[in-house]
């Protein structure tokens, strides 16, 4: 799985930050963790297409709202995009999400042709 960004800043008129991103692999699968602070469950939205992981979160919008009567703001809450070429090791139908006080986590198993396998030896 290749861990290069593809930093979008203006995807269909809105500005986005790229969320940080750590990255675990197992014989099995890759564990993906990305913070996205602000994003709820219903906010996230995840897409594997053409040897691609695309990430998007949506931030709450009643956090939006509270912070307009801000009276002293130090950073923004804008929404998340995160986009990498996982290749075509990955078996999409069996992936797992789970958000959790704004982090993503995300469950890639590898498919089962790419993954180590041990060769029993016969005697003869």
């Amino acid at each position: 799985m290749s861990t290069d960004v593809k930093k979008r800043e203006n995807i269909e008129n809105s500005s986005y930050v790229v969320p940080t991103v750590d990255i675990r692999e197992t014989e099995n699968e890759y564990v993906l963790f990305a913070d996205m602070p602000g994003v709820g469950k219903d906010g996230v939205e995840i897409v594997i297409a053409n040897e691609e992981l695309e990430i998007k979160g949506k931030v709450d919008a009643n956090i939006l709202e509270d912070e307009k009567s801000a009276l002293l703001r130090e950073f923004k809450m804008d929404d998340y995009y995160r986009k990498f070429t996982v290749g075509n090791n990955i078996d999409s139908e069996k992936v797992q999400a789970k958000m959790s006080n704004g982090v993503l986590e995300l469950i890639l198993p590898k498919k089962e042709e790419l993954k180590p396998r041990k060769i029993e030896i016969s005697a003869e």
